[in-house]
């Protein structure tokens, strides 16, 4: 494929429309929980599909300096490892910090299952993970009984961790900034003295990641479920170890999907459809919405373009990855589109309302930036040849490289979780040569 520079490459519409069934690797959300679950249960597990990209190798590295050893095939996408049958005991380097670099998923996660180990262990990440929020749950943890030191700004990453026997009980919680921090008290809570409850006073962004989390932990043999609409009893019980298959990405799935939307053409993702544990398998509905012509059975999902996208009003807050994919089909649709519910997404890898705002302007858009959604206008004809900065956001890169004809500046930032996303698009004649 062809770069304009070392950090850009040029991305151009496909020739003609899109026909092919695509295939986007395994689901970061699910490898890391599969992951972490298989390294607190007794036995070996074998996790097939996995993802190999930089948010699973930190939680792979993590794994290694618990004296674990992962064994790993050729392409990375089966990893064997037998679990130490509840907290890590013992961690290599222990003077070192645990390097989670901007995996969120880890970095909550881990200092989940650290808080509940007879260790004291230091976590710390990028400089955008230090300001990416953590009060909520080190407040939890604390109340469960840990020790947990902020070594630089309160609630913030670097922490340094004092495990300790976590006590269960109740645990009231606002309205917390991240699913992550429920899904990582569900992971502590199951290695607690005793039964936990989680009430969720105000409920809980993108409650679908919450789901997947308890469909994981009952995967490998755990007890816990909603109790009503906002409250999660957890019932501490040995993990097992499992064969674990691990499905194809649905968000990574998202651009694949709006390809043909877009640009015409028909495209299918097989092994993921309405069976689907993640709830972004669902963003087939917001391409119908705005226009496609979509097809899901328990199995696959088939997106074919119809020649005109046209804009729509939509609440994202169980699928709030999909925000950027949706804005990027908004500015190729007729009409206004308003997308709401999204305000977790001013702390992910990049502030990612206002960084889409930014690049929605520079492609002819009108944009109104609210606090937790945006206002679309798209322009009679989109700008091209436009250089979209990325802002070393994965989502960021993928999404808008679906504008047109633009400069995509930073595209290695899709390791993250889509390494060969490029490589893909240059498979359908889309990268400018």
């Amino acid at each position: 494929m062809s770069q304009g520079t070392s950090s850009s490459i040029h991305v151009r519409p496909p020739a003609s429309p899109v026909c092919a069934t695509l295939s986007p690797p395994g689901s970061k959300s699910l490898t890391n929980r599969a992951l972490i679950l298989a390294a607190l249960a007794s036995g070996r597990s074998t996790l097939r599909g996995c993802l190999d990209s930089e948010d699973t190798q930190v939680m792979l590295r993590a794994l290694e300096r618990f004296g674990l050893a992962p064994a790993v095939n050729h392409d990375h996408t089966i990893v064997s490892l037998t679990g130490n049958g509840g907290p890590p005991e013992s961690l290599a380097e222990p003077t070192r910090a645990i390097e989670v670099a901007t995996a969120g998923t880890a970095a909550r996660f881990l200092t989940a299952v650290l808080a509940a180990a007879p260790l004291v262990t230091r976590v710390d990440g990028s400089p955008r993970m230090r300001e990416r929020p953590m009060e909520g749950l080190l407040a939890a943890l604390r109340e469960q009984g840990a020790t947990i030191v902020c070594l630089g700004h309160d609630d913030l990453l670097p922490i340094e961790i004092h495990g300790a026997r976590l006590r269960g009980g109740e645990i009231r919680l606002q309205r917390p900034p991240s699913s992550q921090f429920i899904s990582a008290l569900i992971l502590a809570a199951a290695l607690a003295d005793a039964p936990t409850r989680i009430v969720l006073e105000q409920g809980t962004p993108a409650r679908p990641y919450v789901d997947m989390t308890l469909v994981a932990l009952r995967d490998f043999g755990g007890d816990a479920d909603w109790h009503g609409p906002d409250t999660i009893a957890i019932r501490p019980s040995p993990l097992r170890a499992r064969d674990y298959t691990v499905e194809p990405d649905a968000s990574a799935a998202s651009y694949l999907l709006a390809l043909p939307a877009i640009f015409g053409g028909r495209v299918t993702v097989p092994a993921l459809g309405r069976s689907s544990v993640q709830g972004d398998a669902r963003f087939c509905e917001v391409l119908a919405r705005m226009g496609a012509a979509t097809r899901q059975d328990a199995h696959s999902t088939t997106v074919t373009g119809t020649g005109g996208l046209h804009g729509a009003v939509l609440d994202l807050t169980d699928m709030p990855d999909m925000t950027l994919t949706a804005a990027v089909l908004a500015l190729h649709a007729r009409g206004r589109t308003e997308i709401h519910g999204v305000e977790v997404l001013r702390h992910h890898e990049s502030d990612r309302l206002a960084a889409g705002a930014c690049e929605l302007r520079k492609l002819g858009a009108i944009v109104e930036e609210l606090p937790g959604g945006l206002i679309i206008d798209p322009p009679a004809q989109v700008n091209q040849h436009v250089a979209i900065d990325t802002y070393l956001d994965h989502r960021m890169a993928m999404a808008f490289s679906l504008a047109g004809q633009v400069e995509i500046r930073d595209p290695a930032c899709v390791a993250k979780t889509f390494p060969r996303y490029f490589e893909v698009l240059a498979d359908l004649g889309m990268i400018a040569g």
